[in-house]
């Protein structure tokens, strides 16, 4: 294998070195703080072992330059299993040279492999290049937004305490 040849392949727990640098570079990229490295390396092996998530790898030679993280659900509203992109991150020396095209030509087929009917991505509203690549392959801006809180959201109330009563429909409609 040439230096400059590029190779994508699925992850194994024993990969988990080489993915925590990538996710870092991404989460720095967007201008957080990235995560403590070996918090992030005990969730990445965790992902990997439990099976519903995959991590794909983008190599050039023996240096990563892109990974990819399918996580597998189940959707009550489809009925369906269905995978979502995320951690999608290249290096800058790998973009525009179709490492994401053939990254995310590899996901959505190793996540219809996997049974899933669906497959759907969150893309940042100012991300051209991603949302260009995201349509060559059929996928459309769905009319959900992707919200977000940071918990504990400090609720007071323990509703598991002996004693809360939580108001049935029938006593509401009597105040």
């Amino acid at each position: 294998m040439t230096d400059n040849q590029l190779t994508l392949r699925l992850c194994e727990p024993d990969d988990t070195p080489l993915i925590v640098p990538m996710i870092q570079a991404q989460v720095a990229a967007s201008g957080r703080e990235a995560p403590d490295p070996d918090a992030l390396a005990e969730i990445v092996h965790a992902l990997l072992i439990s099976q519903f998530s995959d991590f794909l790898l983008a190599q050039r030679g023996d240096r990563s330059v892109g990974v990819l993280q399918i996580n597998y659900r189940l959707s009550t509203w489809e009925l369906a299993a269905y995978a979502v992109i995320e951690d999608f991150y290249l290096t800058p020396e790998a973009r525009g040279q179709g490492v994401g095209t053939r990254m995310l030509d590899y996901a959505c087929a190793r996540a219809e492999g996997r049974g899933a009917a669906f497959i759907q991505a969150a893309v940042r509203s100012g991300d051209r290049a991603a949302k260009r690549l995201y349509e060559a392959f059929s996928f459309s801006a769905s009319a959900n937004d992707l919200w977000r809180s940071t918990l504990p959201l400090g609720c007071a109330v323990d509703f598991d305490a002996p004693g809360i009563e939580i108001p049935s429909e029938e006593n509401s409609n009597e105040r």
